[in-house]
């Protein structure tokens, strides 16, 4: 979904987002070229509301969809806004729509941001993983005709929503991809087959060489699987000069929490437990579409976590390349361990800094709630991250790295254990833990969105399942990073 600059003469229905002083006086006069007087209830402008309106069959219909107040109409209000129209019009199986954004006009958003923010939110809105429902069931996709004034600047915006939606997407599924269909070696497969002809270069390191590397956590978290791990490095360098920027993903395929097995009565959403993995994969798609100046690689440590003849035993240590030892006093803890080996990978390779992303603790979901990541690290690295939250619409939250709970991870027989002693902080002794394995001469940010990877109902532009939470996060963060060092601002 592209999104047309221009008007469409075939259009099956106008759309016009409205706000809710728009409809306090009941009338008000929409449909471009020859306006007609509609009158609307008050609530039609309300957000979130949408109000169909038919018209003679020589006209298109109408959608209005309410933004509420205009002093709190932003852009990402207009992609909700674009989510909620976009399903709707989807349900309808319309195959051309149009656009109406005379009443942004009033708001203090600019053409371009009201027309980049419509399409990100339309094209992720109208989302569906159905590629295992039959073809009787396949959603028709509209044209979308945006009546804008054209301007460089205008179809700017758009690319950039194009791109971020595509990124998106491409997490999603491949978050939303049964456990059957992506085991960590088909993963890689995915993911050299989608960047093949890019100028992304991908590398899968087999079991033989993350034994060389000396991935101990790795190896140990993929041992009880019949599915051995990989690490997919993907790079992107069209600046080598630049400083390198590493994105680590955790790639646990499926967790089952291995001997330490999880006790929930569904665990099926822990195909998602890659979701860290897919939206750094899905950033490398939207940073290779840019175009940009960048020295950036991106690693995804890959494994099952199952239980097994010969899987990782509480109790178990572990030698890292770095000299720590840490003990294993939960297998279902495995996140942080695989992620210890991509930051000591991410350090030889050169990294000046790294930023990982992971499902890492329910922790972090009781601290923070299903809207928020936790982030913790530098903090010029965390008030980057914050500053891009607000510009994509995905809510970080600093939490402390609080040296008052290192000990917590304290074992008797090793330097380190892979949980804390003590039932409180677990987002915070889980950031610490990966601390430890961050080299001092690189900078490191960590994201814990284990309560926002997927959505159990369609909401705004979150379709149901997978949220691909992080990527344009993510990619953004690179950007302005690089941005940053050129301009040794904030650095």
């Amino acid at each position: 979904m592209k999104g047309i600059i221009g008007c469409s003469e075939d259009a099956q229905v106008i759309i016009v987002p409205i706000c809710k002083e728009d409809v306090v006086r009941g009338g008000m006069m929409v449909g471009g070229d020859e306006p007609v007087e509609m009158e609307l209830r008050p609530s039609a402008g309300d957000k979130e509301a949408l109000t169909w309106v038919c018209s003679p069959s020589d006209r298109p219909g109408m959608l209005f969809i309410g933004l509420g107040e205009r002093t709190r109409v932003d852009v990402e209000c207009v992609r909700h806004a674009a989510g909620y129209a976009g399903r709707a019009v989807m349900r309808d199986k319309l195959e051309q729509v149009q656009v109406s954004f005379g009443s942004l006009a009033q708001c203090s958003l600019s053409a371009a941001e009201a027309a980049g923010a419509w399409m990100e939110g339309w094209s992720l809105g109208s989302y569906a993983f159905d590629q295992y429902k039959s073809a009787a069931a396949k959603r028709v996709v509209p044209v979308v005709y945006l009546e804008v004034e054209p301007s460089e600047v205008v179809e700017e915006r758009i690319r950039v929503a194009n791109r971020r939606a595509e990124g998106t997407m491409l997490a999603r599924d491949l978050a939303n991809e049964p456990p059957n269909a992506l085991r960590p070696e088909t993963l890689a497969r995915r993911v050299q087959k989608h960047f093949e002809d890019t100028l992304v270069r991908v590398e899968v390191l087999p079991v033989s060489s993350l034994e060389l590397q000396g991935m101990a956590g790795l190896l140990s978290v993929g041992r009880g699987s019949v599915h051995p791990p990989v690490l997919i490095k993907m790079s992107y360098v069209t600046d080598p000069s630049k400083p390198l920027i590493a994105l680590v993903g955790k790639g646990i395929t499926f967790d089952t929490g291995g001997i330490s097995l999880k006790r929930d009565y569904n665990i099926s959403d822990m195909r998602m437990d890659m979701a860290g993995g897919a939206s750094v994969i899905g950033a490398m798609e939207i940073l290779s579409r840019s175009e940009a100046a960048l020295n950036v690689v991106a690693l995804v440590p890959a494994a099952e976590n199952m239980p097994g003849g010969n899987a990782l035993l509480p109790g178990e240590i572990l030698t890292y390349t770095n000299g720590i030892t840490v003990q294993i006093g939960n297998t279902d803890a495995e996140g942080r361990l695989v992620l210890a080996d991509a930051l000591l990978y991410a350090h030889r390779l050169g990294a000046a800094e790294v930023a990982d992303i992971a499902t890492l603790t329910y922790s972090c979901t009781g601290a923070l709630g299903s809207k928020y990541a936790g982030v913790w690290g530098d903090q010029a690295l965390v008030d980057t991250m914050q500053e891009v939250a607000a510009l994509v619409g995905e809510k970080v939250w600093q939490l402390p790295l609080a040296d008052e709970y290192d000990s917590y991870l304290d074992s008797d027989c090793a330097e380190l254990c892979n949980v804390s002693s003590v039932g409180e902080a677990g987002a915070i002794t889980a950031a610490l833990f990966l601390r430890r394995f961050v080299h001092p001469s690189m900078k490191w940010v960590h994201l814990d969105m284990a309560g926002l990877k997927e959505i159990s109902a369609a909401k705004g532009y979150l379709a149901q399942g997978a949220t691909g939470f992080g990527t344009r996060l993510l990619a953004e963060w690179v950007l302005h990073r690089a941005a940053q060092h050129e301009g040794k601002e904030g650095v």
